[in-house]
């Protein structure tokens, strides 16, 4: 989202999730549409959100922040996801509860990776960023 934009962020997730699904068969086709709400709408979303919306001199906890949310809300939403299907053995708590700390935790991971990217970026290509 913060490279390409809402609506070409979502593009390009969702041809590899099409791609992952299709080719490697991770995910299946019956998924691809949560997979697509929850990393192309979601997590895309998130990103470019808390960057645009960051002022200037804090664009590269923007990118941080939205890198981290994006991974958590989606989680979240998986969660609820799962919790909802009828077809999980766990309750809607234990499944929002455990996709939601794990992928916290996973978004500090992917929030330093954002804005390490973003940085470098601003650096040496800074006319590749949207906002």
């Amino acid at each position: 989202g913060i490279l390409l934009g809402p609506w070409l962020g979502f593009i390009s997730v969702f041809l590899v999730l099409l791609v992952q699904c299709l080719v490697f068969h991770d995910g299946g086709i019956t998924a691809l549409g949560a997979n697509v709400f929850n990393m192309a709408i979601i997590d895309v979303l998130a990103g470019y959100i808390f960057y645009r919306l960051s002022p200037e001199k804090y664009k590269l906890l923007g990118a941080f922040l939205g890198g981290w949310l994006g991974i958590t809300i989606a989680g979240i939403a998986c969660g609820i996801e799962l919790g909802f299907s009828g077809q999980f053995p766990y309750s809607l708590q234990s499944t929002v509860l455990v996709m939601g700390t794990w992928h916290a935790l996973l978004g500090l991971i992917e929030g330093a990776i954002t804005s390490a990217v973003v940085s470098y970026i601003v650096k040496k290509a800074p006319h590749l960023l949207i906002g």
